[in-house]
């Protein structure tokens, strides 16, 4: 049976906060429990209704969404963050994404990128709840056995990456050896945060040992880099020619920010335009945030 997701939106402009509950409404994602209209008491609300999911504005009165995700991690809050943003500044948006925000609906706001990411994030939570309970359920049958899953991430990666176009890169390996670090982050703490250019320098240092030549965290900062680029570009493609495409829909907002697919697109129909960007944070902690581990 699957459990409806409840809601919680938090956003300055009411018209904004309107179209979302009727997107979510309307496509049957869950039940939205409370609207504020400014940052102020936001924090309490959200540990008052423990909602599955905050859509939160970055820019609001009194205390901005960065400050308010902030104070429910340090409560304890271990629910869902999409925030909505008209930002385009690249530190700004940065500052969120090293504070937990790994889902993006831009400013003025694509219906068909909004359903895509908030149907994302609901999926998520059904498969964690899946989990949870086979967890529970194969515990109490048997105490005595352990649930050693191994590596089966790397399974459930393969599929993504087929998907994506970038296996076989020549960044391919070092970018599972990036997300198998982040998972054993994660499976010590859910909240974990961690720097990439620490978890380049180790891959670096274990290079280096391995081929007994000195190998630069830079140079496996770049090699992931123009993998992530490539997927992207491969993404782009696939909306270029078709907007409906189920691999579109699905990777385009979970992986990647979708105003840089688009921007990719746009290139590709003139090569004067600029290339897409990528963030290489949103796309491994979307990555990892469709995997059971």
């Amino acid at each position: 049976m699957t459990m409806m997701s409840t809601f919680l939106i938090i956003d300055d402009d009411i018209s904004v906060r309107k179209m979302l509950e009727q997107l979510i409404m309307k496509n049957n994602l869950g039940k939205v429990v409370e609207e504020l209209g400014s940052g102020e008491h936001a924090a309490e609300e959200i540990m008052f209704y423990q909602p599955d999911i905050v859509l939160i504005d970055f820019l609001l009165p009194q205390k901005d969404g960065v400050e308010i995700i902030q104070s429910c991690r340090s409560l304890g809050y271990k629910g869902k963050f999409i925030m909505i943003s008209q930002v385009d500044n690249d530190n700004m948006i940065a500052k969120a994404y090293e504070n937990g925000i790994i889902f993006f609906i831009h400013k003025p706001i694509n219906r068909i990128e909004a359903i895509n990411v908030i149907k994302g994030v609901c999926q998520n939570l059904q498969l964690e709840r899946s989990v949870a309970m086979i967890k529970d359920a194969v515990f109490h049958i048997d105490q005595g056995k352990q649930i050693n899953p191994q590596d089966s991430w790397k399974d459930q990666i393969t599929p993504v990456f087929t998907d994506i176009g970038i296996v076989g890169e020549s960044g391919y390996k070092d970018l599972l050896k990036l997300i198998g670090e982040i998972i054993i982050l994660k499976k010590k703490s859910k909240s974990s945060n961690y720097q990439l250019q620490d978890i380049y320098l180790q891959i670096a240092e274990e290079e280096s040992l391995l081929h007994n030549t000195p190998v630069l965290a830079r140079t496996i900062e770049q090699r992931i880099r123009r993998t992530i680029l490539k997927g992207l570009q491969n993404i782009a493609a696939l909306g270029n020619d078709d907007y409906y495409n189920n691999k579109f829909t699905e990777y385009s907002s979970v992986l990647f920010d979708f105003k840089q697919v688009k921007q990719e697109i746009r290139h590709i129909n003139n090569p004067k335009e600029d290339r897409g960007k990528i963030n290489v944070k949103k796309f491994v902690e979307g990555v990892v945030s469709k995997l059971n581990f």
